[in-house]
């Protein structure tokens, strides 16, 4: 009952979320550092592809790559401005996500119960 397809899906999310959170909070705090390369993290496209392809979705890991982004004078290429707004559209992924995870055990729990 707990081995259902929502909560993999749901679980492997909230991974690349997270992991995508930790790299954001990594590019701001060097910020000014030089020659520090600011890093993206991507699953959201695999993750789709295995619920489309009927696979496991907790074989699905987040993907982290350096930015390419033209670097300034120091050689640092972190542009503070997106990386905020990055910061702030994770979090409130996670947080959707999250209440998901809530609602989904809420409704086992009832089913459960017999309510």
């Amino acid at each position: 009952m707990l081995d259902d397809v929502s909560i993999s899906a749901l679980h492997s999310a909230l991974n690349g979320l997270s992991a995508r959170q930790r790299a954001i909070s990594d590019d701001i705090a060097n910020v000014n550092t030089p020659h520090f390369r600011a890093r993206s993290v991507s699953f959201e496209n695999d993750l789709k592809r295995a619920l489309a392809n009927g696979d496991d979705p907790m074989g699905v890991g987040p993907s982290v790559q350096f930015s390419t982004a033209e670097a300034g004078l120091t050689g640092n290429n972190v542009d503070l401005d997106a990386e905020t707004v990055s910061g702030v559209d994770t979090q409130l992924r996670y947080e959707l996500a999250l209440r998901a995870v809530g609602d989904r055990f809420s409704l086992l729990r009832s089913a459960i119960r017999g309510a």
